[in-house]
């Protein structure tokens, strides 16, 4: 006898796929177990739980007190960390600087190689995020972009495709700072004397059209991305080899009337009561020590820079350069500046929310807090000890790293030493 799905089982079975369907999209939510959290914004939380969905933080708890309808992974006996933040880095790409020091009008995107070791080298340590830039070595550099540090294509990286424009007040070894300041200067009144000339056609009653032959389409080219900075819709990030450089670079941005972010040679702190009056915002040189002959004396004297902007109640972003041993990676830097004199608590700062902040991201990561993106690191120990490990890391609430499938981490181990 054939059964008939009537109107009212209909209406049923409706009723209750309501009820379950939603249920079952929540089931796709992760729950990640963790010994401890460092939450970076509230603290330490013990034997703590990160409720992930659609990649984000849905809220952190503690306690054993889990949603029944979600996935749970078991990190209890680990430590979890926000996913560190590199605020700026010259490399993911080829070549570092143009031939030209004057080319605001150029973007890392054009050159970011997503199969770079830099991105790999960054998983391994816990680094989520990069701040890629253009090298020291020019006046106006260009623009860089905030990226993850996992992806197929530039797309899939990007968090914030147009971050800052590159400055250096040093420029290239064949310049002077007399004719790099002169350089500078001159490209910023002209990018004001073209932003007048913008205005004045915008209220002419006749439009002119813009064709490859007319005045406005190179200048467009030249200065459209000075324009964004002097109207605020990105910060420059300037470096400054010594201390004087800081306060021209200070003045500079003053009288043109755009934002700073400083990044600091060694000998910078020597302007660190300079740069506490002025409330700037700051990234550290690798190099944390810094030796100096006193004249008279000759007595060397070891400078612990981070130390030095620590008792002036400077926050700090901390850089890594991983050609060099001492500098080798953020998570090393970070042991350094703990070894200075830092708190655990500040030193992880300086590679998380500190950094995030300063790239106007810190409302997506450098902390784990609800609301943000689930991109954190997952160690076997507390962080900053020489001999904890990476063992996991999130992206986005994707696990993008396992220390135990790491190939080329399985042949360095591997190897033997010839005798």
């Amino acid at each position: 006898m054939r059964r008939r799905f009537g109107y009212h089982k209909f209406g049923t079975f409706c009723f209750v796929a309501l009820l379950v369907f939603p249920l079952v999209c929540q089931a796709q939510s992760i729950a990640i177990k963790a010994k401890k959290i460092h939450t970076v914004s509230n603290g330490i939380i013990e034997n703590g739980v990160i409720l992930i969905q659609d990649g984000k933080i849905q809220e952190v708890i503690t306690g054993p007190e889990i949603p029944w309808n979600v996935d749970v992974v078991d990190y209890s006996q680990k430590v979890i960390v926000p996913g560190m933040v590199e605020a700026h880095v010259a490399r993911g790409y080829d070549v570092a600087n143009e031939t030209n020091p004057l080319t605001p009008f150029v973007t890392v995107l054009d050159n970011i190689d997503t199969s770079h070791d830099a991105f790999t080298s960054a998983l391994k340590d816990g680094v989520t995020t990069l701040h890629i830039m253009p090298g020291n070595n020019t006046i106006l550099g260009g623009k860089g972009a905030v990226v993850k540090t996992v992806g197929l294509v530039v797309e899939d990286m990007l968090l914030i495709p147009e971050s800052g424009m590159k400055i250096s007040v040093v420029g290239t070894p064949a310049q002077t700072r007399m004719g790099v300041m002169a350089q500078l200067r001159r490209y910023f009144n002209e990018t004001k004397e073209y932003m007048e000339k913008q205005k004045e056609e915008a209220q002419k009653e006749e439009t002119m059209v813009s064709t490859p032959g007319s005045f406005r389409s190179p200048e467009r080219v030249k200065y459209d991305s000075v324009v964004d900075l002097l109207e605020g819709r990105y910060k420059a990030y300037v470096y400054c080899q010594g201390p004087s450089d800081v306060v021209r670079a200070h003045d500079l941005a003053e009288k043109y009337g755009y934002s700073s972010i400083y990044l600091l040679g060694p000998e910078c702190y020597k302007a660190a009561d300079f740069i506490a009056e002025k409330k700037l915002d700051i990234i550290l040189d690798p190099e944390l020590v810094y030796y100096e002959r006193d004249p008279l004396t000759e007595e060397v004297k070891k400078i612990d820079i981070a130390r030095v902007f620590h008792e002036k109640g400077i926050a700090f972003a901390l850089l890594s350069e991983p050609d060099r041993v001492h500098t080798r990676s953020l998570s090393y830097q970070a042991m350094r500046a703990l070894s200075s004199g830092l708190s655990l608590d500040e030193a992880l700062k300086a590679v998380t929310i500190v950094p995030a902040r300063m790239l106007g991201a810190d409302g997506l990561i450098g902390s784990i807090e609800k609301g943000k993106l689930a991109s954190f690191a997952v160690l076997d120990d507390d962080p900053f000890k020489l001999s904890t490990k990476v063992e996991f890391v999130y992206i986005d609430g994707k696990l993008v790293y396992e220390r135990a499938k790491d190939e080329d981490l399985k042949k360095l181990l591997e190897e033997k030493i010839i005798k």
